[in-house]
């Protein structure tokens, strides 16, 4: 390369190349998809110009450039050794629950510095001893790569719509790692301040879609009461249950953690806290008719497939979060909320006479 220019490389939010300098030349920049051996894409560029690929989720990347047909510069995507950053988009206790596991798993393949940006940091950071953590705001320097983890249905984004798999899954796609089910690790005190046969519910959740009926919740509590069990409700939202007890606010979770952790089971939605009754090893009974049985974590699964079901896991739709009363073929019917409405009590307390 003419020492009067410089050509500077990174992958912070899509794979870029810059010229700096006081030669005047024209240059073709490609930008390589190495597993693919296909041109992801190429432009013209002069002195004090820059090019990047939009694909912003991991790709092993080759640049080159070139002046007329001859190769003047090339770099290969190498981690190892560097700063990564991998930022959690997502401000839900779920999908960062889920996606956890992922940043260790590319630091483990790559032999890279990861340093992790969530809204749940306190989780984590005491049991990621290998991981950086920053909070939301805060400046991580000397980046090589920035990967960022969320449902954004832009391709740019993500290789796959993030509705059409399992939710893991999305974070292994955008960060170019082969899938399995992982658990995170989660800070736990191991207190445990309930005593005797305790079950967890939780009756919330941030959408109409993935509620429960109010009646089918008090007579599966009625029925653990019944069973000699005391039940406490975890969400953080106060529902007026009767025989249920409700938790106070708990903004670290670590008193929501240790009572989940001492219950027999925990009950609850396609939510954040069953997620995290998962993640520390509580079996989870989950109430969920709105998403596929694969989109969650294995797990004692309560559905209902002889009514219209798994909408969110369709590829004919994207759930709008700004429309509580989502739900994309029956909204303003009769049959809005079907697919949870029309799960009984009956059948929730049948999946849970093995473990009582």
């Amino acid at each position: 390369m003419d020492h009067d220019n410089r050509i500077l490389c990174h992958f912070l939010d899509g794979a870029t190349l810059e010229i700096n300098g006081l030669l005047k030349a024209s240059y073709l920049v490609k930008f390589i998809n190495q597993d693919k051996r296909k041109v992801e894409y190429e432009t013209t560029i002069n002195k004090n110009e820059w090019a990047r690929s939009n694909l912003q989720y991991f790709i092993n990347w080759k640049i080159q450039v070139f002046q007329g047909n001859h190769l003047l510069f090339e770099h290969t995507y190498n981690p190892a050794g560097k700063n990564i950053f991998i930022s959690f988009e997502s401000s839900s206790l779920g999908d960062t629950i889920a996606y956890m596991p992922y940043t260790l798993e590319f630091k483990n393949k790559h032999h890279c510095n990861v340093i992790v940006c969530t809204h749940f940091n306190h989780l984590f950071e005491s049991v990621y001893p290998e991981l950086n953590f920053v909070t939301p705001g805060e400046t991580a320097n000397n980046l090589y790569a920035i990967y960022r983890l969320g449902w954004f249905y832009d391709s740019h984004k993500e290789p796959v719509p993030p509705n059409a798999m399992p939710l893991q899954k999305a974070a292994c796609n955008i960060l170019g790692l082969r899938y399995r089910e992982l658990k995170p690790r989660i800070k736990y005190s191991g207190e445990s301040p309930q005593t005797g046969r305790l079950v967890t519910i939780a009756t919330h959740s941030t959408a109409g879609c993935k509620f429960w009926t109010g009646q089918g919740w008090q007579e599966v509590i009625d029925y653990l009461k019944e069973k000699g069990y005391t039940v406490i409700n975890v969400s953080k939202e106060i529902n007026e249950f009767k025989n249920c007890l409700h938790l106070e606010c708990d903004p670290t979770f670590q008193t929501t953690i240790d009572l989940i952790h001492q219950s027999r089971f925990f009950i609850g939605l396609s939510s954040g806290l069953s997620w995290l009754a998962w993640a520390i090893g509580t079996p989870v009974v989950m109430i969920s008719n709105f998403t596929e049985s694969w989109h969650e974590f294995e797990c004692r699964r309560i559905t209902n497939t002889a009514v219209c079901h798994g909408c969110w896991n369709s590829h004919l739709y994207s759930f709008d979060k700004g429309d509580w009363n989502w739900c994309p073929l029956h909204q303003g019917t009769e049959r809005q909320f079907e697919c949870m409405k029309t799960i009984t009590s009956e059948m929730v307390i049948n999946s849970l006479i093995p473990l009582l």
